[in-house]
């Protein structure tokens, strides 16, 4: 009985993020810079206004693949890493898409990862 609810607390203690989540203060904190970094450069002409919103996914794809990067590294936060990677590469696909011209090309490389991961859950599953 007793090692049962010691299973029960671990699974619980990675379902929750630690106490202090400083990642998400960083984390935040990068977006609302980034936001500001776009609207400036549009500001001054450096970028569009039509493709501000395009180097912002970018960025943003960048920022929470770098935090899913560090979470990875960090035991106590590895739980939360695969869907930060997975998220931050599809935004920074879809920006780079439309960054670098390719905005006809972008939903094949969505659902490329998606088969992507469809087939190595699959996979698991055997």
């Amino acid at each position: 009985m007793s090692e049962n609810n010691s299973k029960e607390k671990e699974k619980e203690s990675c379902q929750k993020s630690p106490k202090g989540d400083a990642f998400s203060g960083v984390i935040g904190g990068l977006i609302v810079i980034l936001l500001g970094v776009m609207f400036l450069l549009a500001t001054m002409d450096v970028i569009s206004w039509g493709k501000w919103w395009a180097y912002f996914l970018l960025g943003l794809g960048a920022i929470l693949i770098l935090d899913g990067i560090i979470r990875s590294a960090t035991p106590s936060y590895r739980h939360h890493a695969r869907g930060r990677l997975i998220g931050g590469a599809v935004l920074a696909v879809i920006g780079g898409a439309f960054v670098f011209g390719m905005a006809n090309w972008w939903p094949l490389i969505i659902i490329a990862v998606g088969i992507v991961l469809v087939v190595s859950s699959l996979a698991k599953i055997k």
